[in-house]
């Protein structure tokens, strides 16, 4: 008996450490999505590290491996949105200096303008866009990791993308597109 009771804990064990190694693949975008969310790059770090700690003690819940990604930026969204419930942890909504970025992240290097404009976005619009535009999701990703149907991603999406023209001064309002 002690003999099958191990085999099955190395078979746990196997799925553990693959499961560990791909969801550490997205640590780097899925650290910067945190630190966008949360706002500021302590509150991000904080979101980052509490998102794994989830994703770890609920690693068996992951039917397939494939859609790891999606899950761990589905598990990041909700637990923020559980801290903006949260008296407690509210965010900051401060642009910082220096902060380490994403390599996919090197517009708001350029642009601090535009990260400033994204900030002042509602969150549902903030999350949608970053999601679609900075980390490459797809509507029914998004839809997914968010909860929504596809068409209010599309919705939050161009309504976000409308805000971002007119705060960066692209177009003014009521002017003709």
């Amino acid at each position: 008996m002690k003999r099958q009771q191990r085999k099955v804990m190395d078979n746990k064990s196997a799925k553990g450490a693959v499961f560990i190694k791909e969801a550490l693949g997205f640590a780097e975008e899925l650290a910067a999505f945190c630190q966008r969310l949360a706002g500021s790059r302590w509150e991000g770090e904080d979101l980052l590290q509490e998102t794994f700690a989830r994703a770890l003690s609920r690693a068996s819940e992951l039917r397939d491996l494939s859609a790891c990604r999606a899950w761990l930026f589905r598990i990041a969204r909700n637990l923020h949105k559980d801290r903006l419930k949260s008296a407690h942890h509210r965010r900051l909504r401060l642009v910082e200096e220096g902060t380490p970025e994403a390599s996919a992240e090197g517009v708001f290097e350029q642009r601090p303008d535009l990260e400033r404009a994204l900030a002042e976005l509602p969150d549902e619009q903030r999350e949608a866009l970053l999601l679609c535009d900075l980390w490459g999701f797809k509507y029914d990703e998004i839809a997914g990791i968010t909860e929504v149907p596809v068409g209010t991603v599309r919705s939050r999406i161009a309504r976000g993308r409308g805000a971002l023209v007119t705060a960066l001064g692209g177009a003014k309002k009521g002017a003709p597109r």
